[in-house]
C-alpha cells in the first residue's frame, strides 16, 4: 500500500511537471511558432489539481495501481500509454467545449508526449528500487513454506534465487519427511507450525499439495483466525483450471480464486465512464436520432420505441428500449422466440436498423437511467431467464454485474439464436477478467462490425 501511494505521488508530481514544461517548451523555446503569442501561465497552472486527479483515476482505472503496479514491462508502457492517451482525449474535448480560454492544443500534444516518457521512468526506477528492497525483506512478507512437493521445492528456489517478490522466506516446514530445496532453512516439521508461525512472525503461508487434507483443514483455519494470510500450491506445476491465476510475481503456479472485480472504486469508475459516453453520444448525434424517428413512423405503423420487461443486475427487471424494427404484434402468434437471419417479421427499414446496429441507440437512455452499462451480458426476458438459469450451469452469475448494450459474446459472433452455454462462458470470462482495458478492446470491435455490417 506504502508503494503504491508514493508511486501515486510521483506520477503525480511527472503530470505536473509535463504540462509545466509542455508550456515552457511551446512558448519559450518554439517562439516562433505560428500563435498568438506568450499567454500568461496561471490558466495553464490552475487546472492542474484537476488534470491530475483525472489522470491518477484513469491510471488506477486500467490497473496501474493494482497488481501491474509491482512490475515494468510492455503490459506496463501499453497501459500508460493507453492512460495518456484517454486523459488527453478528454482534456481536449473539454478545451474544445469550453470557450473562456483558447488553450494551446499543442501544449496538450507536448505534455502527452512528456508525461508518458516520464511516467515510463518513474515506473521502471520505482519498480527497480522496490526490488532491491524487498529482496533484503524490507516491506516483504515474511513467509512459510509448508510441504515438500515439486511445487512447494520450486516456490522455494524462485523465492531464494528468482526475481524480487512480495513474498520473503523465512524457511520450511517439511511434510513426510522429505527433503526441501537446498538452501532453504528448515524449522521443523508439522507438528511445530503455530510455534514456528509465532517465533518467526509469519505473515504469509504456502501450503504445499502433500499436506494432509484434515491437517491442511486445521491449519488454514487457525491461519485465518491469527490474520495470516493463506496460498495453495498445486499437487503439480500444471494449471488445471480457468477459475484460478497463478501469482506472476513468483513465476510458480500459486492457486488463488478470481475475485469479482467490478466493486468499489472500479464499479465507480465504469458508471462515470458509462454516463459521460451515453450522454455523449445522445447529445452529439441527436438529429440522427430524431431522422430515424421520422422514418420509422412514416414507415411503419406503431410506436417508434420497442419496450419490454428485461432481467438486469441481482435479477432486476426493467424496461429495456429498442427502436422498434418489426412490425407491431409480431409475437402475437408466437410467444417470446429468438429473432433469426432473415426473420419475416422485420420491416423494410428494420433490416437496415438491426444490420448497422441503429436499434439498440435507445438503449443509451437505459444506460443513463442505470439500468444497464455500455458493455456488460446482454439482457434477456424473464422467461428465457427462467428457463435458463435451471438448464444452463452458472447462467445466473451473469447478473453480478449491469447488463450491457454490447458484450464479449456479442463481439465474439454470439448473437440471437446462437448457442446459450457458450454466451455464458463468455459472459463469466468477462465479469472475472473485467478491466477498463477490455471494456475499450470490446467498443472498438463493436464499432468495427457495426461499420462492417457484421453487427446484426
Amino acid at each position: 500500500m506504502a508503494f503504491v501511494f508514493i508511486l501515486a505521488l510521483l506520477d503525480a508530481l511527472v503530470i505536473i511537471v509535463a504540462f509545466a514544461g509542455a508550456y515552457f517548451f511551446r512558448f519559450d523555446l518554439l517562439p516562433m511558432f505560428p500563435g498568438i503569442g506568450r499567454p500568461p501561465f496561471e490558466p495553464y497552472l490552475y487546472p492542474l489539481p484537476v488534470v491530475v486527479v483525472l489522470w491518477l483515476t484513469i491510471l488506477k482505472a486500467l490497473g496501474l495501481y493494482d497488481r501491474r503496479a509491482r512490475n515494468f514491462g510492455w503490459d506496463t508502457i501499453f497501459a500508460l500509454l493507453g492512460g495518456v492517451l484517454l486523459g488527453s482525449v478528454f482534456l481536449g474535448a473539454v478545451g474544445f467545449i469550453y470557450r473562456g480560454f483558447s488553450y494551446s492544443r499543442l501544449v496538450l500534444v507536448v505534455a502527452a508526449v512528456f508525461a508518458f516518457m516520464g511516467l515510463c521512468v518513474v515506473r521502471a526506477v520505482a519498480v527497480y528500487v522496490r526490488g532491491y528492497l524487498l529482496k533484503r525483506g524490507v516491506g516483504a512478507k515474511r513467509t512459510l513454506v509448508v510441504g515438500t512437493s515439486v511445487a512447494a521445492k520450486e516456490l522455494c528456489r524462485r523465492l531464494l534465487n528468482g526475481p524480487a517478490s512480495d513474498y520473503y522466506l523465512v524457511g520450511v516446514i517439511g511434510a513426510g519427511g522429505g527433503e526441501t530445496e537446498e538452501g532453504c532453512k528448515v524449522l521443523g516439521d508439522l507438528e511445530d507450525f503455530f510455534d514456528v508461525v509465532a517465533c518467526e512472525k509469519v505473515a504469509a503461508v504456502f501450503f504445499g499439495g502433500d499436506v494432509p487434507d484434515q491437517v491442511l483443514l486445521d491449519l488454514v483455519l487457525e491461519c485465518d483466525i491469527k490474520g495470516v494470510e493463506v496460498r495453495m500450491l498445486p499437487s503439480t506445476l500444471e494449471l488445471m483450471a480457468s477459475k484460478v491465476y497463478a501469482d506472476e510475481a513468483l513465476g510458480v503456479p500459486v492457486f488463488a480464486l478470481r475475485q469479482f472485480r467490478l466493486t468499489g472504486f472500479n464499479r465507480f469508475t465504469k458508471r462515470a465512464m458509462d454516463v459521460g459516453a451515453a450522454a455523449l453520444l445522445l447529445a452529439v448525434f441527436a438529429p440522427a436520432w430524431a431522422l430515424i424517428v421520422l422514418i420509422i413512423k412514416l414507415t411503419s405503423p406503431g410506436p417508434v420505441l420497442y419496450r419490454q420487461v428485461r432481467v438486469g443486475q441481482d435479477g432486476r427487471r426493467f424496461e429495456f428500449l429498442k427502436f422498434r424494427s418489426m412490425r407491431q404484434d409480431a409475437e402475437a402468434e408466437t410467444g417470446p422466440v429468438f429473432a433469426k437471419a432473415n426473420d419475416e417479421r422485420v420491416t423494410l427499414f428494420g433490416r437496415f436498423l438491426r444490420r448497422t446496429s441503429l436499434d439498440e441507440v435507445p438503449q443509451l437512455l437505459n444506460v443513463l437511467k442505470g439500468d444497464m452499462s455500455v458493455v456488460g451480458p446482454r439482457p434477456e426476458r424473464p422467461y428465457f431467464v427462467e428457463k435458463f438459469a435451471s438448464d444452463v450451469p452458472r447462467y445466473v452469475e451473469r447478473h453480478k454485474v449491469k447488463s450491457g448494450m454490447t458484450g464479449w459474446a456479442q463481439v465474439n459472433g454470439l448473437r440471437g439464436n446462437t448457442s446459450i452455454a457458450r454466451r455464458v462462458e463468455y459472459d463469466l470470462y468477462y465479469i472475472e477478467n473485467w478491466s477498463l482495458l477490455f471494456d475499450l478492446k470490446i467498443i472498438l470491435r463493436t464499432l468495427g462490425q457495426v461499420i462492417s455490417g457484421k453487427g446484426q
